[in-house]
């Protein structure tokens, strides 16, 4: 007898089904950032400030790779949602087959070029010449450990459209559990690069074991796909949906890469600091980004369903359990930033800095609540054009110029954590006024796509 596979958001309490959506992922966003925040942990106690500054200048370059991932597997989410919510299961099984041979693709091409251009990338960074070659062969080593991410991206999405959250916890588990004990021996062996080899065989043994686990489970929907097929419509749909979504995810890394060249002028504690920042920066974050995540495919799912007068409850729970989450983490870093970022560094001007950046963005943290609501309603409605275009101007036409600007003034690097979170401010007023102008409704193809 088949399986019934995920859950149905078309019909119940939908302050449970974000929590019961969001929980998991939420553990499941710890777990992913567990590779970076274990590596920094070692990276930071076992090989001091300059090794940290080398892994810190890496992370934006493999930041846009795996915003890639995310931003494009959203539109196999979108889709999945909707004809989940239609039942329509041998849809779904086309779009599986198709995901995973148009990402298998695309993630080998994008790696390929990274790895010959990525030294051009560190320099367009400001990379200090002291930590250069480090931060080279650091980098290479986690390109390939990159191509794990998007095979995991590719499954995540389809779980997840169908409103299971709780299966990709277990590879996540078992991945950061074996990159724990990996890490501190590579690290002692093989020196930065070690960080980098642990991250690549968790990653595998991962993925192995994620395949190995749903060829064995008789759902009723074929979870991975018999063979290598590409449905150009499909392809064409994704396309259409992620592309916007794609770029979007791009921006952030994008307008880190500037940002870091900024923070660079100030040396390598400050790249330090701001890379320890920016850590619990995400950490702070991911139970905003779990519930835009939920409230995105539970609209996408009563879309399909033809439930549109469901989606203000979406909106109204998504922003209570929301913001009143992310306003106690935003009091926790702003009352022990410091201790807190002890966690990857001791150095006294690098804690300094650091605890700067965090209470200054802590703000921005309960502005920026309402806009993963806001910005998840308005993806699952398939508008992901419209998020896209929010997301260009906050961080190019704004947030770019404006650091640059204000890192020159008297504020020196104060300048640019205002910059950042004035961005958060504006990004979040563009969010909501278009949800309450009701635009995210016009043109809405209720039919679940018949490609």
């Amino acid at each position: 007898m088949k399986k019934t596979t995920g859950n149905d958001f078309t019909t119940g309490s939908i302050k449970k089904h974000i929590l019961k959506f969001a929980i998991p992922m939420v553990i499941g966003l710890f777990l992913t950032m567990g590779y970076t925040i274990i590596n920094t942990i070692w990276i930071g106690n076992l090989l001091g400030k300059e090794a940290m500054a080398a892994a810190s200048v890496s992370f934006p370059i493999t930041f846009i790779l795996i915003s890639i991932a995310a931003g494009s597997t959203t539109a196999v989410s979108i889709l999945i949602s909707r004809n989940y919510g239609a039942k329509d299961f041998k849809m779904i099984n086309r779009i599986i087959e198709t995901s995973f041979s148009l990402f298998s693709i695309v993630s080998a091409l994008l790696i390929a070029l990274t790895i010959i251009f990525r030294n051009n990338l560190l320099r367009l960074m400001g990379t200090p010449n002291q930590i250069f070659n480090m931060a080279s062969s650091y980098l290479l080593i986690l390109l390939l450990a990159t191509f794990t991410n998007y095979i995991y991206y590719v499954i995540n999405s389809v779980l997840s459209g169908m409103g299971d959250t709780k299966t990709p916890v277990i590879f996540l588990v078992l991945s950061t559990i074996i990159n724990a004990i990996l890490d501190p021996i590579l690290i002692m062996k093989l020196g930065l690069n070690g960080a980098a080899v642990a991250s690549l065989i968790s990653g595998i043994i991962a993925i192995v074991a994620a395949v190995i686990y749903l060829k064995r489970k008789n759902f009723e929907v074929e979870m991975l796909p018999k063979g290598f097929n590409i449905d150009k419509d499909i392809i064409l749909e994704i396309f259409r949906l992620g592309m916007p979504s794609t770029i979007q995810q791009c921006l952030m890394p994008i307008s880190l890469i500037f940002v870091t060249s900024f923070i660079s002028r100030f040396g390598s504690d400050a790249i330090a600091a701001y890379g320890a920042a920016s850590k619990v920066d995400y950490l702070a974050i991911m139970p905003g980004m779990a519930i835009g995540t939920a409230v995105a495919v539970i609209t996408g799912q009563n879309i399909g369903g033809n439930k549109l007068e469901r989606i203000k409850e979406v909106f109204k729970w998504g922003v209570i359990i929301n913001f009143s989450t992310l306003v106690l983490v935003a009091i926790v870093i702003t009352i022990f930033p410091k201790e807190i970022l002890m966690a990857f560094a001791k150095d006294a001007g690098v804690l300094d800095i650091g605890s700067s950046y965090l209470r200054i963005n802590a703000i921005g943290y309960c502005i920026f609540s309402i806009s993963y609501v806001t910005n998840g309603i308005i993806t699952g409605s398939g508008k992901t054009m419209i998020t896209m275009m929010i997301s260009a101007i906050s961080l190019l036409l704004i947030r770019i110029p404006l650091a640059n600007f204000m890192s020159e003034t008297n504020l020196g690097i104060m300048g640019i954590w205002y910059a950042i979170l004035i961005t958060y401010v504006f990004t979040t007023a563009c969010s909501m006024l278009y949800y309450l102008s009701g635009k995210y409704k016009e043109k809405l193809d209720i039919a679940v796509c018949e490609f």
